[in-house]
């Protein structure tokens, strides 16, 4: 082979160019081609793989020129069909493109491994998972050493929702080719989408170390410590991120939302203004981060315009409701049926609630569709309306066609709510309770005339590690209730017995627990402890909540909202309450004392007089 090479300088030269493509050196090998593309310029090997190199080194439009000219040179070549298939999909072409080039190359030669890597990938694109796992299977059992094969096989068990089988090969992967960023970062998002926070933690402070400049590795640390409510330092390593690809919208986004959770409000706005600019117009998970900035940053008018956006927006946790009937855009209602939903939890239901006096007093009538527990609330505060459980099959569609239009009850805000000053006019409290349940309770609290009654919850049933750093445990609230003499009530949904069993013990005459009151599924029942309270302290829950539609003094402890508090200090929707923000380095624990202080301040002159007027007493 030696002697053919030497007796053909064209042989020799690509030989060398490959043993450079091999180690790496794309440039030099690419100075190879060239000489060879001169010297011979129908050459359908040199073509091709000076096509390669400029794929190797970026540029893969000029990849595509010359491959081109090699298969034209010489049609029944499969590796140039396998290589122009992988420089298709560098450009992002669509996978049914992809399809037709790689079947031209498996026709010429079907054991063609690229060829196969390719399709399986466009398989996977396509979401015709059974076949493409087939493919990938049988290059793994051909050759156990193929790398590609183990990256883009754990994707597929990752597209497919077998994301406890895609972590184990990209594992694998990472085993494999230590030194390829990418198997990292897609291990880091299998790792997030399974909520696997302290393995992924660190794998990424390994994958720091290795690529500390890499923007996708410090964008994936980004995203996980936003998912874990770090924010302090997610920011840092978003900035890194944004400023090594500034083109990047999605860590532009990254970037934007961190600093949202963090309180830096005006700058956030400017980051997905950015993201904005340089996403496509389509995109609408940067209109519905780009709503929560304007909002926290109190610009009502272009929050609430763009408000709707989170219903096209994958990731927003939103009912996505169909219906057959037009929705109303604030026209004349007063002969008409207006079906009012929600599409959130039941605090975003309360909140928005407060708004259906306005809309009642325009329509004909209006019948509210919600949980079946939320429905008796306004079922009993609303009593002119219709309320009942949402009618919808499990693709939100809509099962009853009893209206004429129909409004979501969040975005009811561009009618009734595009000022804070409009927030200021509202009428408040406009849910109402069973005041004779209410005062039954309030009897049962002896000294209650004496003593202020304070209603108190710390945590809510979801404790995912964002939420959780915010939240407090029965020991951790305990402060609250040792502060002062006074009536304390049980306002905690969900609790278990080793919290009750902990605060009976500990405050046997402070502590009050009504165990014939279902926190969680009797919204009367906690409508009407909540309103026996003067003063209500709670993590940042429906309970809070609760307080707040019924004008309850309050304190709400909890991380950043921009959607509740709309560029002001407290929640504009509820004029009574105090909205405190944990320190965002430290436990919430560690937060209880300033509570106590803003509590002992709000108590400091206390008489049962709001309460007995409250109760009609």
């Amino acid at each position: 082979m030696a002697t053919q090479a030497a007796n053909n300088p064209i042989r020799e030269k690509l030989l060398k160019g490959i043993s450079l493509q091999k180690s790496g050196e794309y440039e030099k090998a690419q100075r190879v081609y060239k000489q060879v593309v001169k010297k011979a310029p129908k050459n359908p090997d040199g073509l091709h793989l000076l096509g390669v190199t400029y794929r190797q080194l970026g540029f893969p439009k000029r990849a595509l020129e010359y491959i081109r000219k090699a298969i034209a040179l010489s049609p029944n070549q499969s590796v140039f069909y396998a290589n122009l298939a992988r420089t298709m999909m560098d450009l992002g072409t669509d996978p049914d493109s992809l399809l037709v080039i790689c079947n031209k190359a498996l026709d010429l030669n079907p054991r063609e491994r690229e060829a196969r890597n390719i399709k399986g990938i466009a398989l996977t694109k396509k979401k015709e998972y059974h076949e493409a796992e087939l493919i990938f299977q049988g290059l793994i059992g051909e050759d156990p050493d193929y790398k590609d094969a183990y990256r883009n096989f754990a994707t597929l068990l990752m597209e497919a929702d077998k994301t406890e089988h895609a972590v184990n090969f990209f594992i694998k992967a990472v085993m494999m080719e230590p030194d390829n960023p990418e198997n990292y970062i897609l291990r880091a998002r299998c790792r997030l989408k399974l909520e696997q926070y302290e393995p992924s933690q660190y794998e990424l402070s390994e994958a720091l170390r290795r690529f500390p400049d890499n923007a996708d590795v410090n964008h994936e640390a980004a995203r996980l410590l936003f998912r874990m409510n770090e924010t302090s330092q997610a920011i840092s390593y978003a900035r890194i991120a944004y400023e090594k690809d500034p083109d990047d919208y999605h860590k532009c986004v990254t970037l934007g939302v961190n600093l949202l959770m963090h309180g830096d409000n005006q700058e956030s706005l400017e980051v997905m203004k950015a993201a904005s600019r340089l996403a496509p117009e389509s995109n609408k998970t940067v209109e519905w981060n780009l709503a929560l900035a304007y909002l926290a940053n109190g610009d009502l008018k272009n929050g609430w315009k763009h408000h709707p956006a989170r219903f096209q927006d994958p990731t927003a946790k939103v009912h996505r409701r169909t219906f057959d009937v037009p929705a109303w855009k604030g026209e004349d209602i007063s002969d008409k049926t207006v079906l009012v939903w929600t599409d959130q939890g039941l605090g975003d239901a309360l909140k928005a609630g407060t708004m259906l006096p306005e809309l009642i007093s325009r329509a004909g009538h209006i019948i509210v569709e919600m949980s079946e527990k939320g429905a008796a609330l306004f079922r009993h505060s609303f009593p002119n309306t219709t309320c009942r459980k949402s009618r919808m099959n499990e693709n939100f569609e809509a099962t009853s066609s009893d209206y004429d239009v129909h409004a979501n009850i969040a975005d009811l805000v561009s009618f009734f709510r595009p000022t804070i000053q409009s927030f200021k006019d509202a009428p408040c409290p406009v849910f109402s309770f069973e005041k004779d349940r209410a005062i039954e309770y309030l009897q049962r609290l002896n000294g209650h005339q004496d003593k202020p009654v304070i209603g108190f919850s710390w945590r809510s049933q979801n404790l995912a590690v964002a939420r959780a750093r915010f939240y407090l445990s029965a020991p951790g609230i305990a402060p609250v209730l040792e502060s002062r003499d006074a009536i304390f009530v049980n306002l905690q949904y969900k609790t278990i017995d080793k919290e009750i069993a902990f605060l009976k013990q500990k405050f046997p005459e402070k502590f009050h627990y009504f165990e014939d009151v279902d926190l969680f599924d009797d919204l009367m029942g906690a409508a009407a402890l909540t309103a026996c309270c003067d003063f209500v302290v709670s993590a940042n829950t429906s309970v809070a909540d609760m307080a707040g539609i019924l004008n309850i003094p309050s304190i709400r402890f909890g991380q950043e909202e921009a959607a509740l508090l709309l560029g002001q200090d407290n929640p504009p929707w509820y004029p009574s309450m105090t909205y405190m923000h944990p320190y965002k380095d430290k436990p919430c624990s560690e937060f209880v004392p300033e509570i106590i202080k803003e509590m002992d301040r709000q108590l400091e002159n206390w008489t049962p007089e709001r309460r007995n007027k409250r109760l009609g007493l």
